[in-house]
């Protein structure tokens, strides 16, 4: 009778081992995403197949593929704090996972036409769904309600600034400039009507 006890005790002890060390194995592997990274949350901006998310690491790019990210586009000027990962590092990467890699970086508080130029043309159809990222996710949203505003076949401006609030932001301060691109929009259609 003593011996069984004393088999139930190590075999209770022993399962209680393991499985304390699965879960910290598992907990040490979720610290840092494990092998694959934890992707920030993707969130749609539009109809379109354009995500946005916070800063990116290196190791998250690898993880992109999952939700089939073919370009992801960097917004946030290299340098522009300590830990940020560079430009040069996150192509790298991507290149390995065979995404497309576009940096525009934007300073904060401008958004230069040459931005959202440059925005428009890496979003094409081959490149898509694409991920644009920056520190927090707000110069990556308000970039794309600019090249929203430009396209001939784009929303209108209700619909452009309810897209930003629904990611969380403001575009009131742009609201002249969405309204301006959307007129030239327009006055670039009435010119090409024969």
């Amino acid at each position: 009778m003593f011996f069984l006890h004393v088999k139930k005790r190590w075999l209770f002890i022993g399962s209680l081992l393991l499985t304390m060390t699965v879960m910290l194995t598992a907990l040490y592997l979720a610290r840092d995403g494990g092998p694959y990274g934890r992707v920030p949350k993707l969130t749609r901006l539009g109809q379109e197949d354009v995500y946005f998310t916070s800063q990116l690491r290196p190791k998250q790019i690898a993880g992109l593929p999952r939700y089939h990210i073919k370009t992801v586009v960097d917004i946030r000027p290299d340098g522009e704090a300590p830990h940020q990962p560079s430009s040069s590092e996150m192509v790298e990467v991507a290149f390995a996972y065979d995404i497309i890699f576009r940096y525009i970086p934007v300073p904060h508080e401008s958004i230069p036409p040459e931005a959202v130029e440059a925005l428009d043309k890496a979003l094409t159809p081959k490149a898509m769904p694409a991920c644009l990222y920056c520190r927090t996710g707000r110069r990556a949203v308000r970039l794309y309600a600019l090249v929203q505003a430009s396209r001939a076949n784009g929303p209108d401006a209700a619909a452009i600034l309810e897209m930003v609030r629904d990611a969380g932001f403001s575009a009131d301060d742009l609201k002249e400039e969405i309204a301006q691109r959307i007129a030239r929009r327009n006055t670039h259609a009435d010119a090409a009507l024969p």
